[in-house]
């Protein structure tokens, strides 16, 4: 199936801030569902390389794409695409980030995971802010006096930070 990204958005027929029910509405398949992580709430459908990643609200955050999934930005394929072309593509973001794994556009909302191959082994397309979940406990705990903190308060901080889900 090819999905077409818009930025920011989605891409195919799913949107950010769908629901699960109506996503699984449009597939004609029965999801895998799992906590990716242990934490991340998602539905992974293999006959369409399709990953759908909910927030506690069961809303959709992200979708990520493997193969068999054709993915595109504009008329760019973005699966097959090497990580020094994506780059390229990309450099006009001054926020972009990237290390050996991958790289992640916050200005398209794209990013791209590089294991061994020289093509991205999956790209995740976001809505604004999804990152920013995962920077907001960091920036609590660093404003923590945890010499002043018992190990009990020190405790509670990193579950109310990560609290476990369970299925």
């Amino acid at each position: 199936m090819t999905f077409i990204i818009i930025p920011h958005i989605g891409a195919g027929g799913f949107h950010f801030g769908m629901s699960r029910t109506a996503i699984r509405t449009q597939v004609n398949e029965v999801p895998q569902q799992f906590l990716r992580g242990g934490v991340e709430d998602t539905d992974y459908y293999p006959s369409l390389g399709l990953l759908v990643l909910y927030n506690d609200a069961e809303t959709c955050e992200a979708l990520e794409f493997t193969r068999p999934a054709r993915v595109l930005l504009g008329a760019v394929s973005l699966l097959p695409l090497s990580k020094k072309k994506a780059l390229t593509l990309f450099a006009a973001d001054p926020a972009l980030e990237q290390d050996e794994a991958g790289y992640t556009c916050y200005q398209q909302g794209i990013g791209a995971y590089y294991e061994v191959s020289q093509r991205a082994e999956s790209i995740i397309a976001f809505r604004p802010g999804y990152y920013d979940k995962n920077k907001e406990p960091l920036r609590e705990l660093a404003a923590l006096d945890v010499t002043t903190m018992s190990v009990d308060e020190i405790m509670a901080f990193f579950e109310k930070a990560n609290p476990s889900k369970r299925s």
